[in-house]
């Protein structure tokens, strides 16, 4: 009995060994992606330079609010630009995810809709 508990232990103690040494050669399948360490294949695309548009949930489109003012925004130019009618700060789609980020708002305001007074509200036309 104690031979072959002797037995079991080295036959553990083997393949102990032999599973540290094949991790250290590098036994381990290659990774791929942001976790990888190294840049991925295809460049990433800048903001930017992604295309504009792109389906979004209407329950996203009915809880979204303008970051500055809460106010409801509204879909325009064929799905490629939430608006905010009080401001014309126009927030972009981009693959179908609002950016809601008042710098982008700002970048593509609809000087239309802008107040002159310079304060963001829309000023009223008066007959």
């Amino acid at each position: 009995m104690k031979g072959f508990l002797k037995f079991l232990f080295f036959i553990a103690f083997v393949a102990g060994v032999v599973y540290v040494v094949k991790n250290a050669l590098g036994g381990q399948p290659q990774k791929s992606g942001a976790g990888a360490g190294v840049l991925p294949d295809t460049p990433i695309t800048p903001l930017e330079e992604t295309p504009l548009g792109g389906d979004v949930s209407p329950q996203l489109l009915e809880i979204l609010v303008d970051p500055l003012d809460k106010g409801k925004l509204e879909l325009v130019e064929a799905g490629k630009f939430l608006l905010n009618p009080r401001n014309g700060y126009r927030y972009p789609i981009r693959n179908g995810i609002p950016v809601m980020l008042i710098e982008e708002g700002k970048k593509y305001q609809d000087k239309s809709l802008a107040g002159a007074n310079g304060n963001g509200v829309a000023a009223k036309a008066t007959a």
